[in-house]
């Protein structure tokens, strides 16, 4: 994929993975829409990227509709769009879980992703063609040995499944569907309290440009795994 005529939406896109993408990709030329409910984090991040910036929930389809119309206004397609909006909770034992918190999450790290899907997936059709990444996590493989509670690893497991699913909908069609897979990120996500093990997750930079190279193959695969130093992802993931 040539980066430089691309037209890339991403959400959650203020700070963390999101910002550090669109720096690199509005460098290789790239068009770029961000998109956060957190309009002055989002203003700041858009004047520093260059890109353009649209005020979106990702919880509300109706937020990603507008994201898609202010897109096709200004530049006429969206060739990528990436679902990268997502929260986590602290590791509980399920009897101590805020069922208020757990339901919010799930409304970002799932249905944000499908609202995603399936805007973008109406657009790309119409136009014949178009990309899909999903930022997910390695916890969608391991959870049972991560240090992410268990609402967290569940919704990373309802994602994989998702996206496994959808591609295989998609598969005889002009839409691409990516996922990728993380495997831990130092971002402001885990502000609220840091897992033990942070000081061994990946700078944010150095993640975004191995999936900024991954969109820049020829024929990207399906999946991107992007384990930290001496994390092994288990084998038969699929």
């Amino acid at each position: 994929m040539k980066i430089s005529e691309c037209v890339v939406v991403i959400t959650g896109s203020s700070g963390g993975l999101g910002r550090s993408m669109a720096g690199l990709l509005v460098q290789r030329g790239a068009k770029v829409v961000l998109c956060s409910r957190d309009i002055r984090r989002l203003k700041q991040t858009a004047k520093e990227s260059g890109a353009m910036a649209v005020r979106a929930n990702v919880t509300r389809e109706s937020d990603l509709k507008r994201v898609v119309q202010k897109t096709l206004k200004a530049y006429g397609r969206i060739d990528v769009w990436v679902n990268n909006a997502g929260m986590w909770l602290p590791k509980e034992d399920l009897e101590s879980i805020d069922p208020k918190k757990a339901l919010q999450l799930f409304r970002t790290n799932v249905f944000g992703a499908i609202h995603g899907m399936r805007a973008a997936i109406r657009v790309m059709k119409r136009q014949g063609f178009g990309t899909i990444l999903n930022i997910i996590s390695t916890t969608a493989f391991d959870g049972m040995n991560g240090s992410s509670g268990s609402m967290y690893v569940t919704s990373k497991y309802a994602l994989r499944g998702l996206t496994n699913v959808v591609r295989d909908e998609l598969s005889r069609g002009p839409v691409r569907l990516i996922g990728v897979y993380p495997g831990g990120i130092k971002t402001n996500l885990f502000d609220a309290a840091k897992p033990g093990n942070f000081g061994e997750f990946m700078p944010v930079d150095e993640v975004a440009g191995k999936i900024v190279a991954h969109l820049e193959k020829d024929s990207p695969e399906p999946e991107l795994i992007i384990a930290r130093p001496g994390h092994q992802v288990p084998a038969g993931r699929r």
